[in-house]
């Protein structure tokens, strides 16, 4: 290893620790911006209160602010108290805090209760995909059923991919003369494109593969996503006409 370190190189690391971590001083309070970032992109920020030799350390409520944004509200409350009794801090239903931290806990503290906000909401944020992806399913499989016979429309159904993996898919519509298709609602979050496009992929492989329709919400909130989860399934959204999915149905 070099005996020195290039004073270029040295000021550059010094520039990036300092975007990373950075610091606000107001009356009543300090805030530090932590490289944490919520579901959101936006940064996870702790309040340190000044007490002398006890410090009080606080999210300010933050992530649950984020949560709520998204309609999980309650989602992150659900999750923040089992999440605050295994770092043993606390939550009051809004915030993370620490009431009395000491000098040599301050450190901890701050990060401690950085980590636990951001958990907090990202657990609150996939509770919530998974929950609109499974109303998305139900509502799928009502409307198929108005479409075909119910006696035609399966839900929940494995289906084999040409890897012999086991997928579960929301709907399956099969009618005399033509192949199965199967119907999956994605989210535009990018777990569930890549699984669907992972799950559609797989199926598409089969010597007999059945027609694959993924449904969104909305094609414009997926952005290039778009192309991914078009490898290998029809895109329709959710408000598509009836007309549109009798004939992707009855394509083959």
């Amino acid at each position: 290893m070099s005996a020195s370190v290039n004073p270029g190189f040295k000021a550059l690391v010094n520039d990036v620790a300092h975007m990373l971590v950075a610091t606000e001083h107001r009356q009543g309070g300090s805030f530090v911006r932590t490289p944490l970032l919520y579901p959101s992109g936006a940064t996870v920020v702790v309040r340190i209160e000044d007490g002398a030799d006890r410090f009080f350390v606080s999210d300010i409520g933050l992530g649950h602010q984020e949560a709520d944004m998204m309609g999980a509200g309650n989602m992150y409350a659900r999750n923040a108290h089992a999440i605050a009794e295994t770092a043993g801090v606390r939550f009051d239903n809004q915030a993370f805090f620490v009431l009395e931290a000491s000098r040599e806990q301050l450190l901890g503290a701050v990060v401690t209760i950085a980590n636990c906000s951001q958990e907090a909401t990202i657990r609150a944020a996939d509770a919530l995909s998974e929950k609109t992806f499974e109303d998305s399913k139900g509502r799928l499989y009502e409307r198929l059923v108005t479409l075909f016979e119910r006696k035609a429309v399966a839900k929940n159904v494995d289906v084999i991919g040409s890897s012999n993996q086991v997928w579960k898919v929301a709907a399956l519509v099969s009618l005399p003369h033509t192949r199965p298709t199967i119907f999956e609602p994605v989210t535009k979050h990018p777990s569930s494109v890549a699984h669907a496009s992972m799950k559609f992929g797989d199926i598409a492989l089969r010597d007999d593969p059945p027609q694959r329709i993924a449904v969104v919400r909305k094609r414009v909130e997926f952005g290039s996503l778009l192309t991914v989860l078009a490898r290998s399934a029809n895109i329709i959204e959710e408000d598509s006409p009836n007309d549109r999915i009798i004939q992707l149905t009855k394509a083959a």
